[in-house]
């Protein structure tokens, strides 16, 4: 069958918008449609060249200008129009004058580094350059061409807008595949639905799960969220691992006096440790080590060099070429390894053999949670990384493309299991494509799974519950927390200030899902580490429901099947496949 393609000649930039509502589908089209008109060096052109089938459509970027500002169709535009519907018509509008202006170091950056070269390409599957070499045309993938037209309209005063880039756009050809353009819009579409309806099942199942408990009054237990008994006391360790010439600097939360958590029993105190995301430092999560900490947990919060903000703010600044080292997916796992290996060494000295580093608890959020999950027993499974990397463009999985980065280190087994952890608490792991179902289904050790509602970066139907179904462990439990999001972005702040910094970019997280983590994350380590059943009533859908807020409603689920979430999804009808003749 054939595919429809349009040809467009002039400019391009990057408004591309992963927010999965209605209004933001078209900005999708229009961001892909504004990233097709880049290219080569060239004297500017005036017009925007348009083919479709056989027939080809010339139209002026005065046209463009006149249409956005006013409203006015001129006739060489009315054939294009014709692709789209009234609603995507008036948000084109917008898409037209839609402006962005962002660090030109920052945009450079991501654009010429590893990640980025994977995006571009990615989309220059979809977006592709002519070259007319004696009178012979030939198509290639457009990311140079895609890269070129970015870095110029953020250079520009009036910043990034399509308008202002069909200005600035060098004279040459792009030609976009309207066919797969389309099939990245009914993947949007698809995705709101399944992840709405995901959603819908899970809400259902914890009522279920609810009304079958024993009931509970939890006004009359202890208020999890509330801080313990315990001081506590901050300690900073620098420690180096000589074998890989990686030092590491680790916060440690210690219950105090150390003597009267377990009245000096040797080998009895539990021992959480909690790994950042990426971009992150060990402070993200200084409040649950703290927390847990005052209930008589020994807390390690490690930082993971090579991933965390230092490494991300030398790349943005322009002295590091990428904003992690591939090398962290087998680094950070070995971070923890060597952690609990010192806190061994300092077991029989410091502690006083008082510290039980035989069941230790691991946490992690993104980035962290594929370490806990590696740690737990997931192996990289190279051949379904490489089967998804090589599938067709993922506008809504961006963790897929930060994944499919793992095929740069050596395809060769990694034993990344440490059988000293016991059980792991996961915030929005990234996952699916880099272990897939054969390796989740390998961890026989208890996990808790935290998802998000919102969640931006792996979302939360294949990215996340699919995932969890994987899981054969039975103990296991998932956390759905409506309105959350994986990471809170402050993009008035990226557009506003050219020179914002990472802690206004980056929203702190809600407190009352700070809330729940603490509430789950001490309820699961009370009864997987420390061996305290009388935990166990919080890690039910009721107490879920008891503390959840109108902001961020909670459910909790223990049972839901691979067949339950293909259930769920089976009824969300597929977005019109009338353009795919």
């Amino acid at each position: 069958m054939n595919q429809h393609t349009l040809a467009i000649k002039v400019p391009s930039s990057l408004t591309l918008n992963f927010s999965l509502n209605r209004p933001r589908i078209v900005s999708l089209l229009g961001g892909l449609f504004a990233l097709a008109f880049s290219a080569v060096p060239v004297q500017a052109s005036e017009n925007v060249s348009l083919a479709l089938g056989q027939a080809k459509i010339s139209v002026s970027v005065q046209a463009l200008e006149s249409y956005a500002e006013s409203g006015t169709i001129a006739p060489e535009l009315k054939s294009f129009l014709l692709l789209l519907d009234q609603e995507d018509q008036n948000q084109f509008k917008t898409v037209l004058l839609d402006q962005h202006q962002l660090d030109p170091i920052m945009v450079s950056q991501f654009l010429n580094s590893p990640t980025g070269a994977l995006f571009l390409n990615k989309l220059g599957d979809i977006i592709q350059s002519e070259t007319d070499s004696q009178n012979l045309s030939t198509l290639k993938n457009g990311s140079e061409a895609i890269k070129i037209a970015l870095m110029r309209a953020n250079q520009d005063p009036e910043g990034i807008t399509l308008l202002n880039i069909l200005r600035q756009f060098p004279g040459a050809e792009i030609q976009l595949n309207i066919h797969k353009i389309f099939k990245l819009r009914e993947q949007v579409n698809l995705l709101v639905q399944e992840t709405n309806s995901i959603i819908t099942e899970i809400v259902k199942l914890s009522l279920q799960e609810s009304a079958l408990s024993p009931t509970s009054d939890f006004s009359k237990k202890p208020n999890l969220k509330q801080t313990g008994d315990f001081d506590v006391t901050p300690k900073t360790l620098t420690l180096t691992d000589s074998k890989r010439h990686r030092e590491l600097i680790v916060d440690l939360y210690i219950p105090t006096p150390l003597n009267t958590v377990k009245r000096g029993k040797p080998n009895a105190i539990p021992v959480i440790i909690i790994s950042h995301g990426l971009a992150a430092n060990r402070k993200n999560y200084a409040y649950l080590g703290q927390h847990l900490a005052s209930y008589g947990f020994v807390v390690a919060l490690p930082q993971h060099p090579g991933s965390d903000t230092n490494q991300l703010q030398a790349w943005l600044s322009g002295q590091a070429s990428d904003g992690f080292k591939v090398t962290e997916f087998i680094d950070r796992p070995l971070d923890i390894q060597f952690l609990i290996d010192e806190l061994e060494r300092l077991n029989t000295t410091e502690f006083k053999g008082q510290l039980n580093l035989k069941q230790v608890g691991v946490a992690g959020h993104s980035f962290g949670a594929y370490t806990a999950l590696a740690l737990g027993g997931a192996e990289i499974d190279f051949n379904h990384l490489k089967q998804d990397c090589n599938s067709a463009f993922n506008s809504v999985n961006l963790a897929q493309i930060f994944q499919c980065r793992a095929l740069e280190i050596p395809q060769k087994d990694y034993d990344l299991r440490d059988e000293r952890v016991q059980a792991i608490f996961l915030m929005n792991p990234i996952n699916s494509s880099i272990f897939g179902q054969q390796s989740l289904s390998k961890i026989q050790i208890p996990v808790f799974w935290k998802t998000s509602g919102k969640d931006n970066i792996a979302p939360v139907a294949w990215e996340q519950v699919r995932s969890y179904t994987w899981l054969t462990t039975p103990d296991k439990y998932l956390l759905l927390a409506e309105g959350d999001r994986h990471i809170n972005l402050n993009l008035t702040a990226m557009n506003q200030s050219m020179s914002a910094s990472l802690k206004e970019i980056v929203a702190p997280v809600p407190e009352p899902v700070n809330d729940y983590i603490r509430a789950f994350s001490l309820a699961f380590f009370e009864v997987y580490i420390n061996q305290d059943s009388t935990y166990r009533p919080y890690l039910k859908a009721t107490y879920a429901k008891t503390i959840s807020e109108a902001a961020y409603p909670l459910s909790l689920v223990h049972s839901l099947s691979l067949d339950q979430f293909f259930q769920a999804v089976k009824h969300v009808k597929n977005p019109s496949n009338s353009h795919n003749n």
